[in-house]
Order: C-alpha cells, then sequence, then structure tokens
C-alpha cells in the first residue's frame, strides 16, 4: 500500500506492541482509499491501561479533519489490535453518513441515530465486587467555552465526534442543554429550565425532555449516578449558586467519572 498523502500522527500511552503503529497507519490508509475522501490530517491514539481488573484495558482513538469537518471515534477492547479494527470499522460508518447527508455542515448534516457504543463499568471492570469508591471517581474536570447552537447543529457535532452526549449553549433559547441519544426518536435534548419551551429552528425530530435539570453539586451528581445504570447526568451545578450553569458528568472510559463545566 502506497503512503498516505496527508499526514498521519500516532500517539501511545502504556504497553503498546511494536506493530501496532504501522496497523494503526495501515487502516486509516485503507479507510482513505476506500472512502475516496480528502482526509486532511489524521490523528491516533494507542492506550492500553495499566488497570489489572479492567476487561477491555486497550483504548484507541481516531481523530480526522475532512475538508475542515473534524471527525473522531474512540473504542476499546482486550488488545490494542482488535481496538484498532473496531476504530476503522466506526470511522468507515461515520464517513459513509458523511456522504450520505450530503449537505454541509449548519444546515442538515444530521445522520441517522446510531447504538450507543457504551459500556458502563460494571461491565468493564473484572471484578464487580470492587467498592464503588474504587470504580466511581471524579477523574478529570474540565472548562469549556460552550458553542452557541441550534439543536442540529449539536446533534451534528455529538454525531462527528463520536460522543454519546453534547453539553451546549442553545442558539433559539439561550440556556445551557445538552443533547443525548435516547428516546424514541433516537435523539433527545434536556435543558436548565421549561419555561423557556422547546427550540424552535430544528429539523431533527428530537424528544425534548419536559422536566428542567435537576440542581445538584458535582458530588450530589456523582452520588445519583451511582444508583443508575446511565453513562452521564446532566444538572444545574449548585456548586456556583450565582450562575447555575449547566454541567454534565460523564463515564470514561477507564470507569471512572469526567466532569465538564461551562466557562463563565
Amino acid at each position: 500500500m502506497s503512503a498516505a498523502a496527508f499526514p498521519v500522527t500516532v500517539e501511545t500511552r502504556g504497553e503498546i506492541p511494536d506493530d501496532a503503529r504501522r496497523l494503526a497507519r495501515d487502516s486509516i490508509e485503507q479507510l482513505d482509499h476506500d472512502a475516496d475522501l480528502l482526509i486532511m490530517r489524521a490523528r491516533i491514539k494507542l492506550t492500553r491501561l495499566a488497570d489489572q481488573t479492567l476487561r477491555l484495558p486497550a483504548v484507541v482513538q481516531g481523530n480526522l479533519d475532512i475538508g475542515g469537518i473534524p471527525l473522531r471515534a474512540q473504542t476499546s477492547a482486550h488488545s490494542v489490535h482488535e481496538a484498532i479494527y473496531l476504530l476503522r470499522d466506526r470511522l468507515r460508518e461515520q464517513l459513509m453518513r458523511l456522504l450520505r447527508s450530503g449537505a454541509p455542515y449548519p444546515d442538515e448534516a444530521v445522520g441517522t441515530p446510531r447504538e450507543s457504543p457504551y459500556r458502563h463499568s460494571r461491565h468493564q471492570h473484572a471484578d464487580l465486587d470492587l467498592p464503588p469508591v474504587v470504580r466511581h471517581r471524579i477523574t478529570r474536570r474540565k472548562t469549556v467555552l460552550l458553542r452557541c447552537e441550534t439543536v442540529d447543529e449539536a446533534a451534528f457535532r455529538m454525531d462527528t465526534m463520536d460522543y454519546d452526549c453534547h453539553l451546549f449553549t442553545d442558539a433559539d433559547t439561550g440556556q445551557d442543554s445538552m443533547v443525548f441519544r435516547s428516546g424514541p426518536t433516537g435523539y433527545s435534548l434536556a435543558q436548565l429550565s421549561a419555561k423557556s419551551g422547546p427550540p424552535r429552528r430544528r429539523h431533527l425530530p428530537v424528544t425534548v425532555r419536559p422536566r428542567p435539570a435537576p440542581r445538584l453539586t458535582p458530588n450530589q451528581a456523582l452520588a445519583r449516578l451511582h444508583l443508575t445504570t446511565l453513562p452521564f447526568l446532566f444538572f444545574a451545578n449548585t456548586a456556583a449558586p450565582a450562575t447555575a450553569r449547566g454541567a454534565m458528568l460523564y463515564e470514561r472510559y477507564d470507569g471512572h467519572y469526567g466532569l465538564l463545566l461551562p466557562q463563565t
């Protein structure tokens, strides 16, 4: 196979087999050949987690630039090689969806809902009797400037970035909101408050949750997730009562939690 006409960067963390870098590059080059798309650049991250209790310790993430549109996917498996093959298939699915949409980013490029690849930590950890304090901790806190988007744009970003949920500021209501995969249409929307009503500009069939977001501190949100099998929770962060902005707690690939907070 000839070398790719675009730069491919491969990063590694943990104990990675010697041939995994080459396999990752070959998979991305084959992806470009099959899809016949203009991939501008690619970055692949290969991770082998040291936690011996994990069933799926190999995590592979791929980020592509498709003519200025970012595309991302993340997979986990028992081996790095298996995770690379899963990543290639996931990225191919996303690329084909992008081609079928036949529309530019701002309008109607949202594809059909896909089944969430989420695996809850009770399946990820080999030892199901580990105490919750071992499995459930907030290990990453990130503050981001929320994009002001329509629901369609937010759903498109969620799909292309291979997220199960996406935190944003709704362009119609001005509220912090979260779009996620759920409900009879495949897409659902949670809002801080129901007073503003549903968004006006939306072509995507989306189920709007009628209840406002629960008012919780991050620790209270963590405790609530302990009692459920949900992979994420959208809530009004009362740890900052002056603003009570929307926040999102989500389960990471290592079984712990990440906290996403809006920049104020």
